[in-house]
């Protein structure tokens, strides 16, 4: 039976058994084995998230990895990864509409002022507070690939004027779609909310910096649920309260976010842990396993990284 080797960080250890039972539902030849497992080093494909790549690296066997989400930048920007490994990731419907979910949430909560009336309702006041009108509203969406283009459609759907900013070009009839530097300072300019949802690569590490702050509209909202590299921490908190009236984070450089870290106390910054788009099994277990069976078979699934790209 073929080793497929199995590692998800900061979860419990009985979930690579119910891993092994809903893949199997779909393609039964083969074993899932733990990091730990002596067998490891026999495995020619591994699911991960978020794994020890320095360990990873030394199993001469391997030949591909599936990441256990839609990003990849956990294995391919880590040092100790080999470029002659195939990269291959999810591509969950399920996924995009919980960030679409979580994104919409975001915004609403923003421009209904829920936190002030939450705040209300413990001092027991009963006063409107007023909100901002939602026709005069534009929203950045950075990242429009499978994620991003349905975050975007479904905040169209729900009456925003919503523009789209991609590294190549391209055409949707839901959004007003940018492409290029250009593109990019434009959106920064004109847009009331900015919402993050890039993958991380070398040209997407820390865009979002003093620089781009500066250009943004006087009290924006900054949302992030792309990277917390995609950061400059320091310039973002220097930032908020003048250019960014509130900054909603889903994603941080070091996670779990540190409990000295000053984020924590800053009134103008919402912190959620990493919650936006968790990997569902129940609706990923068929596309990995039938990436496995193709791969047992010498072909080659969809949804492979292009490592230039980064993507």
């Amino acid at each position: 039976m073929k080793k497929v080797l199995f590692y998800q960080k900061d979860t419990p250890k009985h979930q690579i058994k119910l891993w092994n039972i809903k893949l199997k539902k779909w393609y039964k030849d083969f074993n899932l084995v733990d990091l730990d497992d002596p067998r490891a080093s026999e495995a020619p494909i591994a699911l991960l998230w978020k794994a020890p790549m320095e360990k990873i690296s030394k199993f001469n066997n391997l030949e591909v990895i599936i990441s256990l989400g839609q990003g990849v930048d956990h294995i391919i920007n880590d040092i100790n990864f080999n470029e002659n490994i195939s990269v291959y990731r999810i591509v969950d419907p399920y996924m995009a509409k919980s960030m679409s979910h979580w994104v919409i949430l975001s915004v609403l909560n923003y421009i209904r002022d829920y936190e002030g009336y939450r705040k209300q309702q413990i001092n027991k006041i009963y006063k409107s507070r007023g909100h901002l009108d939602f026709k005069k509203i534009k929203i950045g969406v950075y990242g429009i690939g499978e994620i991003g283009k349905v975050v975007a459609k479904d905040l169209n759907t729900l009456g925003f004027d919503v523009l789209g900013w991609s590294r190549a070009k391209k055409k949707f009839d839901f959004l007003k779609s940018y492409n290029n530097k250009d593109g990019f300072n434009f959106m920064i300019k004109k847009c009331d909310i900015h919402v993050c949802l890039l993958p991380l690569t070398r040209d997407t590490k820390k865009i979002f910096n003093s620089d781009i702050f500066s250009k943004m509209k006087r009290g924006v909202c900054f949302i992030n649920a792309g990277r917390g590299e995609h950061i400059v921490e320091k310039d973002l908190i220097s930032f908020c309260g003048n250019k960014i009236k509130l900054a909603i984070l889903d994603v941080f450089g070091v996670e779990p976010l540190p409990k000295n870290h000053p984020f924590w106390n800053n009134k103008n910054i919402v912190i959620w842990p990493h919650v936006s788009a968790e990997t569902n099994i129940e609706t990923s277990a068929k596309q990995v396993a039938e990436a496995i069976k193709l791969i047992h078979s010498g072909k080659i699934p969809e949804n492979k990284i292009d490592l230039k790209l980064g993507y």
